[in-house]
């Protein structure tokens, strides 16, 4: 006798997990900015970031073998709020989250937090080994696109900027084309009173562009 479909069925897909309590992942769609499931949702939240950094540091001391200096700038580009948030676009997070506000759904903390929250529910519904399947699946693309080189210019813009106003770059993302597999991110970089504008296959690669054109734009 097949399943009763239910409303979660095509974010299960995405997420390449079945859950066996539905309810889990129910609480963990429940923003906190709706007061009734903030405690639920916080709690997920809490556990999903801890395992996130677990899994990813395990698959970093596996996978590379450099130093534990490189291996923390690994870490600190994979465990963020951006990569959580680039997730939570590819898996088309908006359409099954709930919140205050329509506002909301799109806003980049609150996605982050949301994945956070579901890979907690994962790790309670299904164990560590689950909850780890989830994760390298779904940050495959983040993972392979990584280049240290490519951070680098947006430590020398923060440097230089901070030198010369106080203040830090500013990134927005302009635009997200293409299918949720292989998005395209379109960042804009201000700083100085100047901007640029630069294209990539993550959030992260496409403002390391910017920010290597705007250097090039004040001479740098």
């Amino acid at each position: 006798m097949m399943s009763k479909p239910t409303i979660f069925d095509d974010l299960e897909q995405r997420l390449g997990y079945r859950f066996k309590d539905k309810k889990l992942l129910s609480k963990a769609l429940i923003h906190s900015s709706l007061k009734h499931g903030s405690i639920d949702f916080e709690r997920l939240e809490f556990l999903g970031d801890r395992v996130l950094g677990l899994v990813i540091s395990e698959y970093i001391y596996n996978n590379f073998k450099t130093s534990e200096g490189e291996m923390a700038k690994m870490q600190s580009a994979f465990v963020c709020a951006g990569s959580c948030y680039e997730v939570g676009l590819s898996i088309k997070l908006d359409g099954t989250l709930q919140t205050a506000g329509q506002h909301l759904k799109s806003n980049r903390t609150v996605l982050a937090d949301a994945v956070e929250a579901i890979l907690g529910a994962i790790f309670i519904d299904g164990g560590y080994e689950a909850v780890k399947c989830s994760i390298l699946n779904l940050w495959s693309d983040i993972i392979s696109h990584y280049d240290e080189s490519e951070m680098e210019p947006k430590t020398v813009l923060q440097e230089i900027t901070q030198a010369a106003t106080g203040e830090i770059p500013i990134y927005r993302v302009i635009s997200t084309t293409g299918p949720s597999h292989d998005p395209e991110f379109v960042v804009e970089v201000s700083a100085i009173n100047q901007t640029a504008r630069a294209s990539g296959k993550s959030r992260k690669t496409a403002e390391a562009k910017a920010a290597r054109i705007l250097l090039q734009e004040i001479g740098r």
